[in-house]
């Protein structure tokens, strides 16, 4: 301020601080970038099992080993715990057709059948168990989504109901195969809580669960991975198969309607989603013949 200025009684003008104009960053079209933006953002808070192609990329296991990512399962197909009213309940005996959650009990499983099994979304899953030898695969129809939790379960009853090998079957130990011809023998009876005679005369490899056919959720269990598998292999759960339960009579009411509404489909020309024996074609069955009966019983 000049002594003139002073004099005057003048205040000193100061040239006000310029903002700048608010930047309008457009947010990409990518369904993927636009969820990370809104995500990173807090525009919303989306359920990361949300179902559709959102949230989040689907990814390769061996990828998601690489990124170090921590894959987690869908509450749906955890294990029921004490105090859970929702939960899938499931003898595998029975196609996925017979699946329902408990808080819909009057009808088969509809609601989180698309919903994404794990997140981040994987392109295919890993199941093992206890129960059996095997490694079943569930695999991403739609690359966009992921595997879903209606595909893991279909994949389990899919192989469940394949034939057995000749070669499987004679590396039992004798033990062991009495073990799996009592269940094939309980299997094709008439009982109301087994299928009965249109599992056919080949050995099935659901005929390995026994008791323990019903479906007790999946487990993150990487000491049992490394046991079963010789490694920690990515995006690979551990079955929980738990023993059976008798069906009330209102549920066995129900699953022969369902039944009969899958046969009435049946007859008119459509197929079930039933997948392929998962055998090759120079790989012979074990069909349960006179001779292997007689063998059993010695």
């Amino acid at each position: 301020m000049t002594p003139h200025q002073q004099y005057a009684g003048h205040t000193p003008w100061v040239a006000p601080t310029l903002q700048p104009p608010p930047m309008n960053i457009p947010v990409p079209q990518n369904d993927t970038v636009r969820a990370a933006f809104r995500w990173q953002n807090n525009a919303d808070r989306m359920d990361p099992f949300a179902e559709g192609p959102h949230y989040g990329p689907v990814l390769q296991p061996f990828v998601a080993k690489v990124l170090g990512a921590t894959i987690r399962l869908n509450p749906l197909l955890a294990p029921p715990t004490d105090n859970q009213d929702d939960y899938l309940r499931w003898n595998m005996l029975f196609d996925t057709g017979n699946c329902y959650r408990t808080s819909q009990p009057r009808r088969s499983w509809v609601k989180g059948r698309k919903a994404p099994a794990t997140h981040p979304r994987m392109t295919h899953v890993r199941v093992i168990s206890r129960a059996f030898p095997w490694m079943i695969h569930a695999r991403a129809q739609d690359p966009k989504i992921g595997v879903t939790c209606g595909e893991v379960l279909d994949a389990l009853s899919a192989y469940m109901y394949g034939d057995v090998a000749k070669k499987e079957y004679e590396s039992m130990s004798p033990s062991r195969k009495r073990q799996v011809w009592a269940n094939y023998q309980f299997n094709r009876s008439t009982g109301r809580d087994v299928p009965g005679g249109r599992l056919g005369e080949s050995l099935k490899r659901l005929d390995w669960l026994g008791p323990a056919s019903r479906f007790g959720g999946l487990v993150i269990n990487d000491a049992f991975v490394k046991e079963h598998c010789g490694d920690l292999l990515p995006s690979t759960f551990e079955l929980k198969c738990l023993p059976s339960y008798p069906m009330t009579p209102e549920e066995f009411r129900e699953q022969q309607q369902r039944s009969a509404r899958r046969r009435s489909r049946s007859s008119r020309g459509s197929r079930g989603s039933r997948a392929p024996s998962p055998l090759g074609p120079d790989e012979d069955l074990v069909v349960v013949s006179p001779e292997l009966e007689e063998e059993e019983e010695d």
